[in-house]
């Protein structure tokens, strides 16, 4: 294509049209697609047109070069009905699937179409073995219903129980749990774990339980810290083996938290001598104390900025409830005052109404004229003096009503008059009327406040 000085996008058009037509002339492509400006949907659909016709002589001018005529050209197509039929739906399909292709959703047709697979190919598989031991015979198949699993704190007291039997007791104590129980222990309690991973078929194994976890040295190095054993046919073994990616057994591995990591600060990678052995034993053991006082200086931060927090927050709760305490103070004591001061309105509303009561009550002043009347004159602590005409037959509450009806006056008060003067109480006074108490033609009566409390 080189020869006709074709751009790479007339290249790479040139070629999709072949793909597609099958026509392997290169003159008779550039050709058809010169004639519909580089358009291959418009050049296939030509082409794939019944009866139309092909350009059998062309003449392709590129960048002033003419390229001389072809003679002959021979196209992979047999011009009959019955392919010409055949070739007139696909070429509607292949115009229609062209025009839609860039609105087809092709993520969610993908992931139907693997949902759909995935239901009818996929086929069963037969349940895995719990964990490694002897052949149990043939497969039973994949429909069967699988043995359930042992349960592995079991497992694990079961092999416990064989190597005390088979080896000795005097050896560091086994923690009784699983792994992750083990590990969360480790890091909570700012520890070393010691694990080890046993195979019952390895004389190698053998060898080490004897020689080192079976003395005192061992014991002497693990100390306070955790010591977790299991063997490889055990569910928590194999993972345990994968996590530690156990090669090599036995597998002893010392393992310490890094601030929230897990750590393996010792892995054993061959056993050859006892001595030695327990030697790069101490030798991890010192080493992972460094990262031990790290976890503890960490900790003892941590409980500090924990322990600073809850006085804080202590401080602060306490200064909440205190300032709820005052609140509710104030409340109350406003509501005390709302209180009163309604008792005191809703009293002077009372008061008032007794005395319009008594406004409208009390008997007409009688007129100086008449016989047997007294002329009384009532002072008030810081006002000017009331006076009124009584009858001497009026009763002698009269002379309390008829001061009540004045607006100077309290609501409790005494009345004094008389040589020596006495007190007079409106609730003291009975049937008495006014000439029973005063002699004279006038009188002078004194008026005094006095305290409800009296």
């Amino acid at each position: 294509m080189e020869n006709f000085n074709l751009t790479e996008d007339q290249s790479n058009a040139l070629i999709y049209f072949q793909e597609i037509t099958q026509i392997d002339s290169n003159e008779i492509g550039i050709q058809c697609l010169s004639m519909h400006n580089w358009d291959v949907q418009r050049a296939v659909n030509t082409v794939l047109t019944p009866n139309s016709d092909l350009p059998s002589t062309p003449e392709i001018v590129q960048n002033e070069q003419r390229i001389p005529p072809v003679t002959s050209v021979t196209a992979r197509y047999m011009p009959n009905y019955a392919l010409q039929l055949f070739r007139t739906p696909l070429s509607f399909l292949y115009t229609f699937y062209l025009k839609l292709q860039p609105f087809l959703p092709w993520r969610i047709i993908r992931a139907a179409f693997s949902f759909f697979r995935s239901i009818i190919w996929t086929q069963p598989r037969p349940y895995p073995r719990p964990y490694p031991g002897p052949d149990p015979g043939p497969d039973p198949g994949p429909y069967s219903r699988p043995d359930p699993r042992p349960d592995p704190l079991k497992e694990i007291e079961d092999y416990c129980r064989y190597f005390n039997n088979k080896y000795d007791t005097k050896h560091p104590t086994f923690y009784q749990g699983l792994l992750s129980q083990v590990l969360r222990d480790v890091q909570r309690e700012v520890r070393l774990l010691f694990i080890y991973i046993h195979d019952k078929n390895s004389t190698l194994c053998d060898r080490f339980c004897h020689e080192v976890l079976c003395g005192d040295a061992i014991q002497l190095t693990v100390g306070d810290n955790l010591f977790w054993s299991t063997s490889l046919d055990t569910q928590e073994g194999a993972a345990a083996s994968r996590l530690l990616t156990a090669n090599f057994y036995p597998c002893l591995c010392i393992i310490a938290h890094h601030g929230s990591q897990q750590t393996i600060q010792f892995k054993l990678d061959r056993y050859t001598d006892c001595d030695q052995c327990l030697a790069e034993i101490i030798n991890a053991v010192e080493n992972a104390n460094q990262t031990l006082q790290y976890n503890r200086e960490r900790r003892t931060i941590s409980n500090s900025r924990d322990r600073l927090l809850e006085e804080q927050n202590a401080a602060y709760l306490d200064s909440v409830r205190i300032d709820q305490e005052k609140a509710e103070q104030r409340q109350r004591e406003e509501n005390e005052r709302r209180k009163l001061e309604e008792e005191e309105q809703k009293k002077l509303q009372e008061f008032t109404d007794f005395r319009d009561r008594l406004r409208q009550s009390l008997p007409s002043e009688p007129s100086s004229t008449e016989n047997d009347i007294i002329q009384v004159s009532i002072r008030l602590p810081d006002n000017e003096p009331i006076k009124r005409r009584f009858q001497r037959t009026d009763s002698a509450k009269l002379l309390f009503e008829f001061a009540w009806t004045n607006v100077n006056v309290p609501n409790q008060f005494e009345l004094l008059w008389g040589y020596p003067r006495k007190r007079y109480q409106y609730e003291q006074l009975g049937d008495e009327i006014i000439g029973d108490l005063m002699k004279g033609n006038t009188e002078t009566c004194f008026l005094e406040q006095i305290d409800e409390d009296r």
